[in-house]
């Protein structure tokens, strides 16, 4: 029997051993890509959840910054309104043709008003229209409105009307323009008027 030579035990030696460390460098390599795809595949997760966030966040900032100038411009100032409706309530002989008794409202433009005519009026019904008329010659009230009237005897037997009022506000920006428009409607029909 021949003896093998040294050489080509070695060599094939070598050559197993190159092969093996080939198969797992490529091994390796594979392992190694798939791990990459499932950290880019992470990642990307990642980053899409932070890009939702981040879009949820600035939506809700929207949404409040929206919130917050509708409230600014549904705000009315009652105290400003308060002091208009004293105002216009309307004065025979300096002093206001009835009395205002309590006032209520919502977070709309409606005022409520608890009213009650003076005693010893003339004419308690006529102060009541008096009233409405008032309020409905004013720029920042509209739909001045009387629901029902009780009559009653004050201690001196003279009669008094208490009544509920109610009324629109109607912020001054708004009126200014109705003012105009009624400006305008009056001056076409002066000029109407002399055309005829």
């Amino acid at each position: 029997m021949k003896k093998t030579p040294l050489v080509l035990i070695v060599g094939v030696i070598v050559l197993v051993l190159i092969g093996a460390y080939t198969g797992y460098s490529f091994w390796e390599r594979s392992a190694a890509n798939n791990d990459l795809k499932v950290v880019q595949k992470e990642l990307a997760d990642y980053q899409n959840q932070v890009l939702q966030f981040e879009n949820q966040k600035v939506t809700q900032a929207i949404n409040a910054k929206q919130t917050i100038n509708e409230l600014k411009d549904d705000i009315v100032l009652w105290s400003r309104v308060i002091k208009k409706v004293r105002s216009t309530v309307p004065k025979l002989k300096g002093d206001t043709i009835v009395d205002i008794l309590s006032y209520s409202a919502s977070s709309g433009s409606t005022i409520n008003m608890n009213a009650k005519t003076i005693p010893g009026s003339d004419d308690p019904y006529l102060r009541v229209a008096d009233l409405i008329e008032g309020f409905d010659d004013e720029d920042v009230f509209k739909n001045a409105f009387v629901p029902s009237i009780s009559a009653g005897l004050d201690d001196e037997g003279e009669e008094i009307l208490t009544f509920m009022f109610s009324a629109d506000y109607v912020d001054e920006d708004v009126a200014e323009i109705v003012k105009k428009e009624k400006e305008e409607v009056n001056e076409s029909e002066e000029a109407e008027a002399v055309v005829r």
